[in-house]
């Protein structure tokens, strides 16, 4: 289970913050935030690489956070590793006391600000899943015994689609999932409960604790990108109107995602709020839904 030290605040909605690591080897104001929402959420998620933009490997973070008395909950995704170099950092996490990961396939590098990056190609999430099983066994990938066995909490995250017959086939993948051992599924961000809608019967069916994504929009200008983007979910007109109708505009986006968050918060057992703009709002956001 994912938590922070301090009081976990009493209520019903699980809230995960993401953070992203630095660019650069400075972690002091990724520590500054982490003690800031300390006591206020009920875990620390650390990225890695996200949406394919190079930064400080989570490992370093995560370890950070443990030396304040903070369990973290390292990021990993297949894109960037072959199975060789993706066991071994699991294996680096587990001698550094990380226990609770969230495996990703990653974002495409042509995103990112790396665009001539090349994807392994070499896993992709259950090869992953399987991988993690073997660590927790004590063998590697290969069958060969290690010399001593991992304790992951494994979950997973899962990217959704403007394609509904795609969204479709992620929710039956839940039954798949369970029978890997995946207690829990966070999907990516999306302001379309239609589509969070599909999967509630399959983690009711399975038993896996659903994770919903909250993303901070920062601008109609980043709303009418996200509209324009091929394969990825378009935000309802309703929250573009909002956002131009605001009288303050530079909070326009906080007060939609603490509106939204209400909504949210009864489709699963929790919400993460993403790292990409969050940051240095994560405090003053939870100071508006008064967490």
């Amino acid at each position: 289970m994912e938590s922070t030290s301090g009081v976990t605040p009493q209520n019903s909605c699980h809230l995960i913050a993401e953070i992203d690591p630095p660019k650069g080897v400075n972690l002091d104001t990724f520590i500054k935030t982490a003690l800031h929402i300390r006591g206020r959420v009920d875990g620390v998620r650390v990225t890695d690489g996200e949406h394919a933009i190079m930064r400080m490997s989570p490992l370093a973070p995560c370890v950070s956070l443990l030396e304040k008395k903070i369990e973290p909950t390292m990021i990993i995704n297949g894109r960037d590793r072959n199975r060789i170099s993706f066991q071994a950092d699991l294996l680096s996490a587990a001698a550094l006391g990380i226990n609770n990961i969230v495996i990703k396939e990653g974002h495409d590098p042509t995103e990112g600000d790396q665009p001539v990056a090349k994807s392994s190609g070499d896993l992709d999430l259950i090869s992953m899943i399987q991988c993690v099983k073997n660590l927790n066994r004590g063998v590697d990938l290969a069958g060969e015994e290690l010399n001593g066995a991992t304790d992951f909490n494994v979950g997973v995250s899962l990217e959704l689609s403007d394609d509904v017959n795609f969204n479709r086939e992620l929710a039956e993948s839940f039954i798949k999932l369970r029978e890997h051992g995946i207690h829990s599924v966070t999907l990516g961000p999306t302001y379309d409960l239609n589509i969070i809608e599909q999967f509630l019967p399959f983690a009711e069916q399975t038993g896996i604790k659903l994770y919903t994504s909250l993303m901070y929009l920062k601008s109609v200008t980043m709303v009418r990108y996200l509209n324009n983007l091929a394969g990825v979910p378009s935000i309802p007109q309703e929250f573009l109107k909002k956002m131009m109708q605001a009288p303050v505009k530079k909070e326009a986006g906080m007060q939609v995602a603490a509106d939204f968050l209400k909504e949210l918060e009864p489709l699963g057992y929790g919400v993460v709020l993403l790292a990409i703009g969050w940051r240095d709002k994560l405090p003053d956001f939870l100071d508006l839904i008064e967490r």
